[in-house]
């Protein structure tokens, strides 16, 4: 479920819609969440998908750890890519604000930490841009984006959370914000096999 205060916006023919806030969201605020309405497809129950649905999961869902497709119900399964990203995971089933969202701001993700089962090319515009996404990044990534967010969750208890009621997980959330359970690292759900640590 992504943050009530958003919108979905037509951007252009080349990227399609996006996510914008509607009013300010400050970091450490979730700004998606995995609720009971978003869809888990085990590989299983995607297979046994009638053809006509793959096209749809394939645009839509994004990869989990066990190799689940995950697909969002509401606009936030059209949060865009960005290498520069106004949110990332906290865990599989968060996303965070990392920095503070002004009105109008594009909400984004890293869709290198979503197991992508290809490469693609980014045209995020950032200055960071890494050129090509894929789900392999992590592997790179995953100490930047863990301290992002280390920094980021401190500030959750200040700031209003709309989205917590509707996680599947809160308690998880709200352990990891008080310093009761270990953050869990993005290399954590990379689906592929994690690299030698660094």
């Amino acid at each position: 479920m992504i943050h009530p205060d958003t919108e979905l916006r037509f951007i252009d023919a080349d990227m399609g819609f996006g996510v914008f806030a509607t009013a300010p969201i400050p970091r450490g605020t979730l700004v998606w969440v995995l609720c009971r309405l978003d869809i888990v497809l085990s590989p299983d129950a995607l297979a046994a998908l009638p053809p006509a649905y793959h096209p749809i999961v394939a645009t839509y869902a994004y990869g989990d750890a066990d190799g689940n497709r995950v697909l969002c119900w509401d606009h936030g399964r059209s949060v865009n890519h960005s290498c520069d990203p106004a949110m990332l995971g906290a865990g599989a089933a968060f996303e965070i604000a990392v920095r503070d969202i002004a009105p109008g701001d594009q909400v984004t993700c890293d869709y290198g930490g979503l197991n992508l089962p290809y490469r693609l090319r980014c045209r995020c515009g950032s200055p960071r841009c890494r050129g090509t996404v894929g789900a392999d990044d992590v592997l790179d990534l995953w100490q930047a984006w863990d301290d992002q967010v280390a920094r980021s969750l401190p500030r959750a208890t200040a700031v209003a959370q709309p989205l917590a009621p509707f996680a599947r997980d809160a308690r998880t959330f709200w352990d990891w914000v008080n310093g009761k359970a270990p953050i869990p690292s993005h290399r954590d759900d990379h689906a592929g096999d994690p690299a030698p640590a660094k």
